[in-house]
């Protein structure tokens, strides 16, 4: 058993005046990831042509070989031609080369032609995790964020036509998940810093080993299970960083055959996200009453 999960953006750049050079330079970046065991590679948006295509189209089946040649998922994001119009979509591939699902941009950018999805933010389980993908101009939406949090997303996927920038780390570090930008490649950790050690094999290729299994913990209610814990699995957990201001712990398995986060469900520890949904839960109940807490 493994707490990592290897991811992969592909930042080749949206669009392009000639569809097969880009599907041809997309295999290339996917087979290099391919070779190097990624479990999720990401394309950018609408990476190949502003041409719309059914989601169980060329583009998607030449991309689906790959997933099913190297036994990884593969976010490939289109111009998607559907019953009721256009939309930006990103297709989600699984292992086996299947489509499992797909995102629809929900904020446009002005001028792009497109329809506005009203199916609102989607999470997909994994199995390495529960991700999420949100696209571009969705950048400057913080509910989309923020419901990507309340749906439990370990990973966010940002297919891009731009860097996008402050806000990125601004959210990985609020909501406590991993952010994979697939505009300039800086992926982002649970902690809000961009990831230095990230190997580039190629350029505007980008990989990076994700271990999903560490954990934040807020000091209040959780002290002496978390002490009895750590004296428990001495050399097996650690306190990666205490940030004292916010009273968080942030708590990392150096042990693969250990996971931080089932041992947290054994000692009754509610994680950070947990505390906070909970808190949010149970106060707006009150509130709708009105309580005092």
């Amino acid at each position: 058993m493994s707490n990592n999960v290897k991811v992969c953006a592909i930042c080749i750049g949206t669009g392009g005046t000639d569809y097969q050079t880009k599907i041809n330079m997309a295999i290339e970046y996917l087979h290099i990831a391919g070779k190097n065991g990624v479990n999720i590679a990401c394309l950018p948006e609408a990476f190949a042509s502003n041409n719309p295509e059914s989601i169980r189209g060329q583009t998607t089946e030449n991309i689906a070989k790959l997933a099913k040649q190297y036994d990884m998922y593969i976010i490939c994001p289109i111009y998607e031609k559907a019953d009721d119009g256009i939309y930006n979509t990103a297709v989600l591939i699984d292992r086996k080369g299947k489509i499992i699902d797909y995102y629809r941009k929900i904020f446009v950018f002005w001028g792009e032609n497109v329809n506005l999805s009203n199916e609102g933010v989607k999470t997909f389980n994994t199995d390495f995790g529960r991700i999420a993908i949100l696209t571009c101009f969705d950048l400057n939406f913080a509910e989309l964020w923020h419901e990507a949090d309340a749906q439990n997303a370990e990973i966010v996927f940002w297919p891009s036509a731009y860097g996008g920038g402050m806000p990125l780390n601004a959210y990985a570090m609020l909501y406590h998940y991993y952010i994979v930008p697939v505009g300039w490649g800086n992926i982002i950790d649970i902690t809000g810093e961009n990831i230095k050690d990230v190997i580039s094999p190629k350029e505007n290729l980008f990989i990076t080993d994700l271990d999903i299994d560490r954990t934040f913990i807020h000091e209040n209610f959780t002290g002496d299970k978390v002490k009895k814990m750590l004296d428990e699995y001495t050399g097996e957990i650690l306190i990666e960083k205490h940030y004292t201001m916010e009273a968080w712990w942030l708590l990392k398995s150096i042990n693969d055959n250990i996971s931080v986060r089932k041992l947290c469900r054994e000692y009754e520890i509610e994680t950070l996200r947990e505390y906070q949904h909970r808190s949010r839960s149970q106060i707006n109940e009150i509130r709708k009453v009105g309580g005092i807490v």
